[in-house]
């Protein structure tokens, strides 16, 4: 069987993906070790719809999959009806998009297929022919019965079993940054009221072993890489674990550098975790701080204290490494003026990069659920989700305690915060007073913002050389202490 597997265009996007899709990579290596043909349309790297049509009708494949997040979900369903105008080929969607809403994809859309959860075995059962009736996790039309679902499809228990992805069918050339991006886990065991991670992936940990982790960062040290991204929400969840993935690092002596930019728990890394994670090259941690209130991180089931989150990033500040904070605006509990005492928090943590964005009811949620009978939705979700560009910087929902208009102001607050930090990273503390005095206008901050996250990427390269040497260089002075 032939696959042509797409990351769909992304409206917004001030700049080209710095790794590949993961996801996708992870398809596309099942298939290919499976003796199937594969290519690949990455679309975010500026590839035109008229590109596109044109390898469709050379490579001739008989499927297409795409991969959709709940962003923007509707300009997906209308590239699939663009493609479906011009051939007759099966289209199926996957991602967790797919996996959120179900049956509405084939009721919304002229997909032909949606695979529900983890996508390698039924993509691969799709592609060795089996009868889509006996294909578990797959959504599919039949002539005779209209919309079937078929049983969901079990979690993968044993990610060893799944080859790691090699990006072959990939142009890792034109990505922005030389760095690869690691999965070592799936699924999730906390309850946070916002995430729908678990609603897709499932509760609990289900993790790599760490030879098998440690065997894919040498086959990418092999072809000159040196820089990694663990892409884990709980990578430090289970720290013996952690621990041993950091020791056969270490042992293996890659001088290599890692992040950690999707955002750990606070209550999960310890400083002999952290001293751990130095000394294997873990150079950058971001946490999902969320809140400066007790009642709010509460309401959220997020099982943390802001005491935490101070003790953690100041752990990680006091080795010499680098911290990002993740914090949310009209949370349940949230007022104005919590919001302002978790923005005075923000400040006083030492960040060196902080995200503070408007809280998104996805459907499916609890967060949606509390919205429905608490608060009020300012839009639809098929408006809120698919406008998202457009309502980056406006509630999509109030309460009470919490008006629009008062979420409003607290946005432009966390993003003058937000502002200034980029500003500082990408031109340095200098050159940055001025741009800061100036953007306390919001049209000018915003406009400086645009420029700042199209220089980021190449200022990111630049740090990331200085950082490697110096990096070592610290690890050295370390050691003779």
């Amino acid at each position: 069987m032939k696959f042509l597997l797409i990351n769909p265009p992304s409206m917004g996007r001030y700049w080209k993906p710095a790794t590949p899709h993961v996801g996708l990579g992870y398809l596309a290596e099942i298939l290919l070790v499976n003796k199937h043909k594969v290519e690949m349309a990455d679309m975010r790297l500026g590839m035109s719809f008229e590109q596109l049509v044109s390898q469709i009708k050379r490579f001739r494949p008989d499927y297409i999959g795409i991969t959709a997040a709940s962003l923007e979900y509707q300009k997906v369903y209308d590239f699939i009806a663009e493609i479906k105008k011009l051939f007759n080929i099966s289209v199926i969607l996957g991602g967790p998009h797919a996996s959120l809403v179900k049956e509405q994809v084939l009721q919304y859309s002229q997909t032909d297929l949606v695979v529900v959860g983890e996508g390698e075995k039924t993509l691969l059962e799709i592609a060795q022919g089996r009868p889509f009736r006996k294909i578990n996790g797959l959504i599919w039309r039949s002539k005779k019965d209209g919309i079937v679902t078929n049983p969901p499809r079990e979690h993968i228990f044993n990610l060893n079993q799944l080859p790691f992805p090699k990006y072959k069918k990939f142009a890792l050339d034109q990505y922005l940054e030389h760095k690869i991006a690691l999965l070592g886990e799936r699924g999730c065991p906390y309850a946070c009221s916002y995430c729908a991670s678990r609603l897709i992936l499932g509760r609990g940990y289900r993790r790599r072993s760490p030879e098998n982790i440690l065997k894919e960062i040498r086959y990418w040290h092999r072809r000159g890489y040196r820089s990694f991204g663990f892409n884990d929400d709980g990578f430090t969840g289970i720290k013996p674990w952690a621990m041993e993935i950091c020791d056969l690092i270490i042992k293996a002596n890659l001088n290599s550098t890692f992040e950690l930019r999707t955002g750990i728990r606070v209550d999960t890394a310890d400083e002999e975790l952290i001293i751990k994670m130095k000394q294997a090259g873990f150079f950058f941690f971001a946490f999902g701080a969320e809140s400066a209130d007790q009642q709010v991180l509460d309401l959220i089931g997020k099982k943390i204290t802001p005491s935490l989150v101070k003790k953690t990033v100041k752990l990680v500040n006091k080795h010499g490494l680098e911290s990002s904070g993740f914090f949310m605006i009209g949370l349940p509990g949230d007022t104005p003026e919590k919001f302002r005492k978790t923005l005075k928090f923000a400040r006083g943590l030492n960040l060196n990069e902080v995200r503070i964005y408007n809280a998104i009811p996805y459907p499916g949620t609890e967060l949606y659920d509390w919205v429905l009978k608490h608060g009020r939705l300012l839009y639809t979700p098929e408006y809120y989700l698919n406008k998202y560009e457009r309502l980056e910087r406006d509630p999509v929902f109030e309460t009470d305690v919490f008006p629009a208009d008062e979420r409003r102001k607290a946005f432009d607050l966390g993003e003058q915060f937000f502002a200034e930090l980029l500003y500082i990273k990408t031109v340095g503390n200098t050159l940055a007073k001025p741009l800061i005095f100036i953007s306390s206008n919001n049209t000018i901050r915003h406009l400086l913002i645009k420029v700042g996250f199209r220089l980021t990427p190449w200022v990111r390269k630049l740090q990331r050389l200085r950082r490697h040497r110096s990096y070592f260089s610290m690890l050295k002075e370390d050691k003779k202490s």
